[in-house]
């Protein structure tokens, strides 16, 4: 799925990456920064180390969005996008199948009303995660008249 995500990411420029989608919703730089810092956690889910970059929290779930000016700069983000993927290209080749049915490093509580519940089910999620942003850069890229095949 990172593949998807990469090859619209590619297709970007950073000047149409800080475009909203839609008015008034996400725009390219925030939607960037938010898979940033979602996928930097994923090697804390799995137990695997902290996240390389804790500053782009600001993109978190829970974060309101941000005007693209107060946001760091597309290429920025970019490298940090780079260095994320690097960091979890690692922990996968690490991880084991036996580690798959473990629970989560991050479940806080009881692990029955906790919604991820396992490894695998961090990954799936993630992938998942990827998935419905990776169709927000369609959307944008769309904007500008490009489609990819």
């Amino acid at each position: 799925m990172r593949d998807w995500v990469n090859m619209y990411l590619d297709e970007l420029t950073d000047e149409e990456l800080k475009s909203e989608i839609v008015p008034g919703h996400n725009h390219g730089v925030w939607i960037l920064g938010h898979l940033v810092a979602s996928d930097d956690t994923l090697s804390e889910y799995l137990g695997k180390g902290p996240p390389l970059f804790p500053e782009t929290q600001v993109f978190a779930q829970t974060s309101v969005l941000k005007p693209v000016e107060s946001c760091p700069s597309p290429a920025e983000l970019r490298e940090q996008w780079k260095k994320v993927c690097e960091k979890n290209d690692a922990v996968y080749r690490e991880l084991r199948d036996e580690e798959l049915s473990e629970p989560h490093a991050m479940i806080a509580g009881n692990y029955e009303d906790d919604f991820f519940k396992t490894k695998q089910r961090i990954i799936i999620f993630w992938t998942l995660h990827q998935v419905h942003h990776a169709g927000q850069l369609a959307l944008l890229l769309a904007k500008f008249g490009r489609h990819l095949v």
